[in-house]
């Protein structure tokens, strides 16, 4: 048995130590950037054409309530658009730049920002949303009867609030899949001293 230990023993000092992919890890920190560059471009887009078009077609002139609204709705779309901006990653992804530990704990802290954005700031903007929404159709139904005013009221808010969580958890799970695997590979380079500061 103390033999068979020792066999074992010696069997896994012999081993070589696994060494990480490095074009595996550019690749896939290429495809994320790429991503993200499609992602903030529809943003681009679409944001201020949503904002136009709100301010188009509500008539936020004739009530401050309902301008109040569509100011808000403004804030939120910007807001998260300007959260995307600041965590897009590096353009440079070149091998030469991995030998600097820095960059590479740069590169980890804007992946892990975008779990932030979905996970705590896409609930505020649904909260913003839903509270834009219900300040414009509290002005706008008003000539309806107070329950059908209520009902509306919560029925929007449900099914916005249902929809939006749902997108939120779904985002996550494509985090957990296609940003966590490299979050891991750079911080178990860090950690075992593949990069070294230049």
């Amino acid at each position: 048995m103390e033999n068979n230990f020792e066999d074992i023993q010696k069997l896994w000092q012999a081993q070589q130590p696994v060494e990480f992919d490095l074009s595996s890890l550019i690749s896939g920190l290429k495809k994320t950037e790429a991503k993200q560059r499609r992602e903030l471009t529809f943003m681009a887009i679409i944001t201020p054409l949503t904002i136009g078009f709100l301010f188009w077609s509500m008539p936020w002139r004739e009530s401050q309530g309902i301008a109040i609204s569509l100011y808000l709705i403004a804030f939120a779309m910007i807001g998260v658009l300007a959260l995307t901006v600041k965590a897009k990653l590096s353009k440079d992804n070149g091998t030469e730049r991995f030998s600097n530990t820095a960059y590479l704990k740069a590169q980890i802290a804007k992946l892990k920002s975008r779990y932030t954005i979905t996970s705590k700031y896409m609930y505020g903007y649904t909260f913003l949303l839903l509270l834009a929404l219900n300040i414009s159709y509290f002005i706008l139904l008003e000539p309806l009867s107070a329950m059908a005013r209520i009902g509306i009221h919560l029925a929007l808010t449900g099914v916005i609030a249902v929809f939006m969580h749902w997108q939120i958890r779904r985002k996550i799970k494509k985090y957990d899949r296609e940003l966590k695997p490299l979050i891991e590979k750079m911080e178990g380079m860090l950690e075992e001293g593949i990069a070294q500061s230049k």
